[in-house]
């Protein structure tokens, strides 16, 4: 039974399949079946290598490095189907890792001299296998960074204060675009690499190929090994420059889910940098976190790993993290979250009966989430073919929204109190409902209709087609280019730039006539300040009209005041005091909210002001007195 379990496996797998019957019952033959129950150690840093092949048949394992008695670096994580072990190491040399299961786990196991055999006889596997095995942390081949002294491992601000070429490879071994996959992989195996940089006849790099390529695109596929190795590149390049901070480029790699990064300096090659660096770089990784995500296949497991936010939080605040770059993590990991919810829907419920799109808007759409995160979503779908395909599609989205919306309140994201949710069937409609919809917001701006547009309009595709999302961003830009033409049609319908100028100043901050803070007067936050309605939401408010008189389409805050600083004419003088105003609110209210979970209290956005120093209670001061003039110059504008 052994025997027949194992063939079966190992045929489904891409460089065990390559082998032909005989070879693959020899190797059989010599597997020996292990279990190792969570938790238990299969290597041990510090013990001598085993210098065999382990195959995980089903479970997961944690690889990881001590670099200290008190601390322990999670390196990667490998699962069913995936191998680890040592090839090519001197019989002295002692493991500088530990391998521990993460849950109970089976591996098949082929001892070094079964090993050596089959590579002998079947050398194309070396190109599959070689370059999957973790190298020695301190016996490094080419093409493994060397990290300086003044970076210990697990240091505070390590991902902001240090540059990319500080961690980068600087040793990159590169091949022409017209060399062949054979000659490409030679190279990675003979190096043990795990990608090679694509360069054109000047020099110039165009593409990179990892040997997760060479086994999703040449192995699975059964592509010729004499074929170009330009046409299994992966291209167009994603590149980071030398200079970058390593927190940007870890963003970069999480956000295009990517596994290396090439480095430029002034547009030369200068190294690779792989998340492998940033995972020993860094105690706890965003990384890791979104491996954990992806990982997961049921809600209640998703709800676990969500939960760790609040110590990314932390962390980041810890390393001296600007408000900007904890949104922005917390934002990426949290669409991680989503996402996997939108896809253990369709898992569950089948395929939809049309395309669609799942969107969301408010801090979610401005990727401006923090501890506080409601559910802010809708759905977009194809226009229906006939009435009966409407009412199926209808009946669908309301039980996947319905799965997705319960989802997200198990795994931490409140409901909104506004209902602006996909669970109700006004935010579920086709894309002509949706294009009809906004035009009437534009041409005829109530008070509701602000109100909606105010929260809608910074929308953001999050899953599906996104053809759906930019087909109604682009309406959204046209109706807003053309609101002129509106007026024109409609003279006795209000300007909507106008409206929303009249919204702003219901939203003016707390400030009191000769220019100090006001407080709450009464209710549970009396004598507190309201950080988000009361101080973030006006600046929001500000930038967002700016963002429609200019008509584009950003919808981050920062990235608005970063796009209006060139070319809105009130920007270009207040832009930087603004940013700094927004980082400086948002980070106040993050810093509150973090002390409020260490101390077991539901975080909000209250704060009272003996919480800040004096030196902040004058910085807010002066910022809202700022947003306070600038409101007044709105509403100056519009009044003629």
């Amino acid at each position: 039974m052994l025997r027949k379990n194992a063939a079966v496996f190992l045929k489904s797998l891409p460089p065990f399949r390559l082998l032909d019957e005989q070879s693959l019952g020899r190797l059989i033959g010599h597997l020996i079946m292990e279990l190792y129950p969570d938790g238990s150690l299969i290597l041990k840093q510090g013990e001598p290598t085993s210098r065999g092949l382990y195959i995980i048949r089903e479970g997961r394992v944690k690889i990881s490095a001590r670099t200290s008695p008190d601390l322990e670096q999670t390196i990667d994580y490998r699962d069913s189907g995936q191998s680890f072990g040592f090839l090519s190491l001197a019989e002295d040399e002692l493991l500088d890792v530990s391998v521990q299961a993460d849950g109970d786990t089976i591996c098949y196991v082929l001892g070094s001299a079964q090993v050596t055999e089959l590579l002998d006889e079947h050398p194309s596997l070396r190109e599959y296998l070689i370059p999957s095995y973790f190298p020695k942390q301190g016996n490094k081949p080419a093409g493994t960074p060397s990290y300086p002294n003044t970076l210990p491992l697990g240091s505070d601000r390590v991902l902001f204060t240090t540059t990319v070429i500080d961690i980068a490879c600087r040793d990159v071994f590169t091949v022409r675009d017209d060399v062949s996959i054979r000659e490409a992989a030679r190279l990675m195996s003979t190096h043990r690499i795990g990608a090679v940089v694509v360069v054109n006849e000047a020099g110039r790099p165009e593409g990179i190929v990892t040997s997760s390529d060479l086994r999703d695109r040449v192995l699975i596929r059964e592509r010729e090994l004499s074929d170009p190795v330009c046409e299994i590149a992966s291209s167009p390049l994603v590149t980071v420059d030398a200079s970058d901070l390593c927190f940007e480029a870890l963003l970069k790699m999480m956000s295009h889910e990517l596994h290396h990064l090439v480095v430029l300096d002034a547009g030369r090659l200068a190294g690779i940098v792989s998340n492998h660096d940033f995972l020993i770089l860094q105690g706890i990784s965003p990384y890791i976190m979104v491996r954990e995500v992806e990982d997961q296949g049921t809600v209640e497991g998703l709800a676990s790993t969500s939960g760790k936010v609040r110590g990314l939080i932390a962390q980041l605040l810890r390393e001296g993290a600007g408000a900007g770059s904890i949104l922005r993590i917390v934002t990426t990991v949290n669409d991680r979250i989503e996402r996997r919810i939108l896809d253990l829907a369709l898992k569950t419920l089948g395929p939809s009966p049309v395309s669609f799109c799942w969107i969301v808007f408010g801090s979610s759409g401005r990727k401006e989430q923090t501890f506080i995160t409601d559910q802010d979503n809708a759905i977009i779908y194809v226009d229906p073919a006939d009435e009966e395909e409407g009412v199926w599609a209808e009946e669908y989205f309301g039980r996947f929204a319905e799965f997705v919306v319960d989802a997200g309140l198990r795994c931490g994201f409140k409901l909104c109190r506004g209902n602006f949710m996909a669970s109700f069937p006004h935010w579920r409609q086709p894309l002509s409902a949706w294009e009809k919809r906004f035009s009437s917001w534009i041409m005829t701006p109530t008070k509701k209709a602000i109100h909606n547009s105010a929260n809608l309009f910074d929308f953001r595709g999050l899953h599906g087609d996104m053809r759906l999302a930019t087909a109604l961003k682009e309406h959204l830009m046209y109706s807003l280019r053309n609101q002129q033409f509106f007026l024109n049609a409609f003279r006795d319908k209000q300007f909507f730039l106008k409206a929303f100028a009249d919204y702003i100043t219901d939203y003016r901050p707390p400030l009191g006539m000769f220019g100090s803070l006001m407080f709450e007067k009464d209710g549970d936050h009396a004598d507190h300040l309201n950080l988000k309605d009361k101080c973030l939401t006006p600046l929001i408010n500000i930038i967002r009209l700016f963002s429609f008189e200019c008509n584009i389409p950003e919808t981050s805050t920062l990235e608005r005041i970063a796009v209006l600083k060139d070319i809105h004419p009130v920007m270009k003088k207040t832009g930087e005091d603004l940013q700094h105003a927004f980082e400086f609110i948002s980070l106040l209210r993050i810093r509150h909210q973090l002390e409020q979970a260490a101390s077991d209290i539901v975080p909000d956005n209250f704060i009272a002001p003996k919480h800040l120093s004096s030196l902040e209670l004058r910085n807010l001061t002066e910022i809202l007195k700022l947003i306070d003039q600038l409101i007044d110059g709105i509403a100056k504008k519009y009044a003629s």
